[in-house]
């Protein structure tokens, strides 16, 4: 009963939050219909539902996307939540897709099945934007065709010894090309040339960020209107995209100017009521100290023996929170306020994807009321309720896994989600568990680290080859490193549905594995024939899946 009533508090608790944080957006939306006109049977059967997704601008690598079902004469309907007046937005049906531009309102977007794959331009819009969106598809026509489209390494080569001003020009120009070739042949609305200035503008920008961020350059502060122009309305996957290599840039920034300042880390009275506020098990005697540390914002050398000694106590938690505000310290002594909260934010939303439910809601606590933009504000709620949406389920599979103890037998602790461990065993023998129970199919073993994002992302790609095979021929089997926190992985294959075994491993059961395994990186996949013999190390990840797909067909 006492887990049940928790539970419930659990789930009380995320509603009310979700609740909240609708109420606080105050999001716009735009509602997009349409129909696929002569809809046969057989492509209905192939794909029967569009997706519509959207960018965020704390998270270019990660499509927010919404699924809408195709009734049976082909009409569509989904509704997509805004923070952006005019938000660039992608529709996708088999393999048919194009960009538009959406805002508050009803936009619509027809296709005629028997010209899906003939004709340069399929689509047919209406409602919000119509004539823009019809012109930028036409554009794009064109941009295909275009035959002097920017090339990387021919920029690279032209910029490679010129100033970070002249740089820009010349790659804001190889990018504005086909948009100005176009513009003599047809002459673009203003909204059109907004938008698509707007993108080239954007990507000449990430070009020079990550040019300034591989040669360690600092680009002057006369161009950040250039790079990053003050209240524009429009969000493209170009922003994104653009503005998280600016965080990149600007984090190394801000390492290499600490390196040479005498002004590193937080002030005594900072770091003082992090530790009165965060720290574990602090005493009365501990509390007070504290107290008069942030009161007189200063400490002795021999009172750092203290403060290490309360971080030590919980070294994650503390550890995250000075780490994000020395880096917000340093930012602010280097870049406005807006690049400033768009660091912030940036720090949270690439933060919380590797944190368990707990520790994502207290950084969120902490750091989302320092985020003062609006839109960089809604654009980070948007990703926290993404990763706590399902925490009633997160949180019961932890459970059920808590509940097992040290042994754990292929124990299913969330739909799909099969759990290895043992506390005694030896490595070997688990991992010679995991395969044996799997033999008579082809294994694809995915070795990784939860907390590196890479790794993340090649365990979610990894769900495309188990969804390929049928289960009676494949076999899916993650092992995570270990980290402090064991609950760290089984949370995150929870949160995004990694069906599959899921070997838990402790760090000197760990090195059974590997001995076995004789991986090259922390990163690496294993095929594993149907008798059990390892074909393949150091496999090709999930991300190449082609490459993969032919090793497991050659072993099937």
């Amino acid at each position: 009963m006492k887990t049940i009533s928790r539970l419930f508090r659990s789930g009380l608790l995320s509603t009310l939050l979700f609740i909240s944080f609708l109420g606080h957006a105050q999001t716009d939306s735009v509602i997009v219909t349409g129909r696929i006109r002569h809809l046969s049977a057989r492509l209905y059967r192939e794909s029967p539902t569009v997706l519509v997704s959207r960018n965020n601008i704390l998270q270019a690598s990660r499509e927010l996307v919404r699924p809408a079902p195709l009734a049976v004469d082909g009409t569509f309907r989904v509704s997509l939540p805004l923070i952006y007046p005019q938000e660039e937005m992608y529709f996708n049906y088999g393999r048919i897709s194009t960009a538009f531009l959406a805002a508050p309102g009803t936009l619509t977007i027809d296709l005629d099945a028997d010209s899906l794959f003939t004709a340069a331009v399929p689509f047919r819009f209406g409602g919000v934007n119509a004539q823009v969106n019809g012109q930028f598809a036409r554009y794009k026509a064109f941009e295909a065709s275009f035959p002097d489209k920017p090339d990387g390494k021919k920029l690279t080569t032209q910029i490679a010894s010129l100033s970070s001003e002249r740089a820009f020009e010349v790659l804001a120009r190889a990018y504005q090309a086909p948009f100005a070739a176009f513009s003599r042949k047809e002459k673009a609305f203003p909204l059109v040339v907004r938008w698509i200035t707007s993108s080239n503008r954007y990507n000449a920008a990430a070009f020079l960020y990550d040019k300034a961020t591989y040669e360690a350059e600092k680009i002057p502060v006369s161009l950040t209107d250039s790079l990053r122009p003050a209240n524009d309305n429009i969000l493209t996957a170009a922003r994104a995209s653009a503005m998280n290599r600016f965080a990149s840039y600007a984090t190394q920034r801000v390492m290499t100017e600490s390196t040479n300042s005498r002004a590193n880390g937080l002030t005594v009275r900072a770091l003082s009521i992090l530790l009165e506020r965060y720290g574990k098990n602090l005493t009365a005697d501990e509390r007070l100290r504290l107290s008069d540390y942030a009161l007189a914002n200063s400490a002795k050398a021999s009172d750092l023996k203290f403060f290490d000694g309360l971080v030590k106590r919980s070294p994650d938690t503390l550890q995250r929170l000075v780490n994000y505000e020395t880096l917000i310290l340093r930012s602010i002594r280097q870049f406005d306020s807006l690049a400033v909260n768009y660091i912030a934010a940036y720090w949270l939303a690439s933060s919380l994807p590797g944190l368990t439910l707990n520790f994502a809601e207290l950084l969120y606590d902490y750091g989302r009321p320092q985020v003062k933009d609006p839109t960089l504000a809604q654009s980070l709620d948007e990703l926290y309720r993404l990763e706590v949406k399902d925490s009633i389920r997160i949180r019961v599979a932890i459970e059920t896994l808590k509940k097992a103890g040290n042994t754990a037998s292929s124990l299913e602790i969330s739909p799909g989600i099969f759990v290895t461990k043992s506390s005694s065993a030896p490595g070997f023998s688990l991992f010679d568990q995991v395969v044996n129970a799997n033999r008579g199919k082809v294994i694809y073993l995915l070795f990784f680290s939860p907390t590196d994002e890479t790794g993340r992302q090649a365990a979610i790609d990894a769900q495309r080859l188990r969804t390929t095979y049928s289960s009676r021929d494949f076999a899916l089997v993650y092992l995570p490193l270990p980290g402090t926190d064991q609950s760290l992985w089984p949370e995150i294959a929870s949160r995004y549905n990694l069906a599959g075994d899921h070997l838990l491993l402790t760090d000197n059961q760990l090195l059974d594995a590997v001995e076995r395994l004789r991986s090259d990186d922390d990163l690496s996949g294993t095929v594993i024939n149907r008798t059990g013999k390892i074909v393949k190390r150091n496999a090709p990840l999930p991300g190449a899946f082609e490459e993969v797909r032919k090793l497991i067909d050659k072993n099937l």
